[in-house]
């Protein structure tokens, strides 16, 4: 028998069990995490926005939330900075989960004090608001910091240390906080993401929901030229450091796009359109920051935010939005993945002004700790950060302003030596040939590029052909090739092309190694190389050269105004491609140290340009006085000559290339269409 005073004790329990039964057997209504959120959640008093919750002052959250909720996707991925409203909406979808379709649900923190610290108490605000939950949940000794139970099943609450906790429980629905925090392997067991999606395998509904702000990488903006937007491309897995934006633009890629209130076309809000006056300080930045819409150029202030929020929408490459009926209009299918990824601009969020962002940046710019200026970009505006935000670096449109009214080919009357450096890649050389005349003033002559395995032979034999014919009545002097890619499988021991074309050519060319600092910043060295195992070893010089003192002397070039001495000139065709990739790289200081960094995927020319400025400084062309010039051409007829040739200075030059000669598919200048012989392997 049961103890009379036990009696009162039993039938409690008994009461509360009916009572969550009870709950449990309750249907609920149906509704997508936002809508359930506004019915059943209320802040208290003690919160910064006290009342019901209203998910509408974050509307680029709603789309992920419904997303995750609805199912049909593996993976749904949210990138966004911090103070974006991401961990309430995680809180919505685990309310709406548990209260309308309950099973097993794991969280995941990137700490363990950020799991009981932050996230736990904010749970328990959230079981405690709803009162469609308050009723669930079993309280006493079975609640636990990181273990609840509600609605009759685990809410297990993990963090990215403890490889135990994500491997304890399966789970129908997991959710991964600030992803980019977290350890890439733990404790040996595989990495974060790995452990917890083996955790759904029995669910054939399983969904992983993903947030994170992002961390380094290297990122560029593609236009979409059905849209008119400007997305984030893919990037080079080598390229990033962020593992949220390797899941990111694994998946559909969706951006949170605005309208413009002048034009009505949409845009999509990041850093580079945030405007402030350019000799502001960061509190005169914070009072006056606006955003430029990049179509009509309209600047818009803080309280238009609330107006482009509420016609926001998610838009993927592939996808057109217009505004219609003042609300936004998708068309269009996103890219077939099983990753439903989205982007949203710090710029978006309703808790952090325009003018707060700026003020943030600008004060952790004039700090010039790098660290700081990374979580400003991160943290603030949810983009990557490459470094270079500080660099030293000019626009490539300054270097667009140097063009003189001279061809591709053609030597100016003030250059006298003519150089050239080449850039090694697996299927292509890539080169610049560059004049220097008084003083180390300089004139960009041809670049371009010659397509072809350089592993193979014919492609080598194209750079002979161009190297070894005159320009103007001028030959080149010298060849700097950067030997530090490598072509060659070595398991074959084949011979290293660079070295082997450098041996044959060894009175014009040289192979190179860059080094991030040296003194001097430039030396030869005696190298044996040993082509395989057979033949004896050779010797031939390598140059090493300091890649920081001839970056920056290119830079450095750039920027002397165009009518003083050292200058550096473009001819009057240049690409954009060409100006952008001289500055693909900036120069910034590291705990003391210089070090170069990428803007831009692409390179090439401006490592051959850092080549042709060693050849010079070699050469002594900053010693060259003024005044020294070519003599002016002679042109006549060639008594009994071919047709179309003259005389040059006394030379006999070939005639001109014609028109279809000059094309040239892989953006090369004009020297590749007098090899036309060569078009087989040059162009391929």
């Amino acid at each position: 028998m049961v103890p009379s005073s036990a009696l009162p004790v039993a039938r409690t329990k008994r009461a509360q069990l009916w009572a969550l039964v009870a709950a449990i057997w309750r249907p609920s209504e149906k509704r997508d995490p936002a809508a359930w959120a506004a019915a059943h959640r209320v802040y208290p008093e003690t919160a910064g926005i006290p009342g019901p919750r209203d998910p509408g002052l974050t509307p680029y959250m709603i789309p992920w939330s419904s997303a995750v909720h609805r199912g049909g996707y593996r993976r749904v991925v949210a990138v966004t900075s911090a103070q974006s409203g991401k961990t309430d909406s995680m809180l919505d979808i685990i309310g709406a989960r548990l209260d309308q379709k309950p099973a097993p649900i794991l969280y995941v923190g990137p700490t363990k004090e950020f799991l009981t610290d932050q996230f736990e108490p904010r749970l328990m605000s959230l079981l405690d608001e709803a009162e469609t939950l308050a009723g669930k949940v079993v309280r006493g000794r079975r609640m636990k910091k990181t273990l609840k139970h509600v609605a009759g099943v685990r809410l297990r609450l993990a963090h990215a240390g403890s490889s135990t906790a994500l491997k304890s429980d399966p789970a129908a629905l997991a959710l991964i906080d600030e992803y980019d925090e977290m350890m890439a392997n733990v404790k040996g067991q595989g990495d974060v993401l790995g452990l917890v999606e083996a955790r759904g395998e029995t669910y054939a509904d399983f969904v992983t929901a993903i947030t994170s702000t992002p961390a380094r990488g290297l990122v560029e903006i593609e236009p979409d030229d059905a849209s008119g937007l400007e997305f984030w491309a893919r990037s080079s897995p080598e390229d990033l450091e962020s593992p949220i934006w390797k899941l990111w633009q694994e998946g559909t890629r969706h951006h949170w796009a605005w309208p413009c209130r002048s034009c009505a076309d949409y845009f999509i809000p990041r850093f580079k359109q945030l405007r402030w006056p350019k000799t502001a300080s960061p509190a005169q930045a914070k009072q006056a920051a606006t955003l430029e819409c990049p179509r009509c150029g309209a600047q818009h202030v803080e309280t238009d935010k609330v107006w482009m929020n509420a016609r926001g929408a998610m838009v993927a490459p592939g996808q057109q939005v217009a505004l219609k009926d003042d609300a936004a209009h998708v068309t269009g299918a996103p890219a077939d993945s099983a990753t439903l990824s989205m982007w949203t601009s710090g710029l978006c969020s309703p808790f952090v002004t325009w003018g707060q962002r700026a003020e943030t940046y600008l004060t952790a710019l004039h700090s010039g700790d790098h660290g700081r200026i990374q979580t400003a970009m991160n943290a603030g505006f949810g983009e990557c950060h490459a470094m270079t935000a500080s660099g030293d670096v000019p626009d490539w449109q300054e270097i667009l302003e140097r063009r003189q009214p001279y061809r591709p080919g053609d030597v100016p009357a003030g250059g006298l030596r003519l150089v050239m450096g080449v850039d090694v890649q697996k299927f292509s050389l890539v080169y610049v040939i560059r004049a220097f005349g008084a003083r180390g003033t300089s004139w960009l002559i041809d670049n371009g590029q010659l397509y072809g395995p350089t592993e193979d032979d014919d492609v080598w034999s194209g750079l002979a052909d161009l190297m070894l014919t005159q320009l103007g009545g001028l030959q080149i002097e010298k060849v700097f090739i950067d030997s530090g890619f490598r072509p060659d499988k070595p398991e074959l021991g084949n011979e290293h092309k660079v070295y082997e074309f450098c041996r044959r050519y060894s009175w014009l060319c040289s192979p190179t190694k860059g080094r991030d600092q040296q003194s001097p910043p430039y030396r030869v060295s005696k190298i044996e190389v040993k082509p395989d195992g057979k033949k004896a070893l050779y010797s031939i010089d390598l140059v090493t050269l300091s890649t920081d003192f001839f970056k920056s002397l290119v830079m450095s070039r750039i920027r002397t105004p165009a009518d003083q001495p050292g200058a550096f000139h473009v001819h009057e065709a240049i690409t954009e491609e060409y100006c952008k990739q001289l500055t693909s790289e900036a120069r910034v200081v590291i705990e003391g140290k210089p070090v170069w960094v990428k803007r831009s995927r692409h390179n090439h020319y401006l490592d051959c340009e850092a080549l042709c400025a060693a050849i010079g400084y070699t050469m002594n062309v900053q010693r060259i006085p003024e005044g020294v010039e070519r003599a002016p051409k002679r042109e006549a007829a060639v008594p009994g000559g071919h047709d179309g040739t003259r005389v040059d200075g006394g030379e006999v030059q070939a005639p001109p290339p014609t028109s279809q000669a000059l094309r040239d598919r892989g953006g090369g200048g004009a020297l590749r269409a007098r090899f036309a012989r060569h078009g087989s392997r040059l162009n391929k």
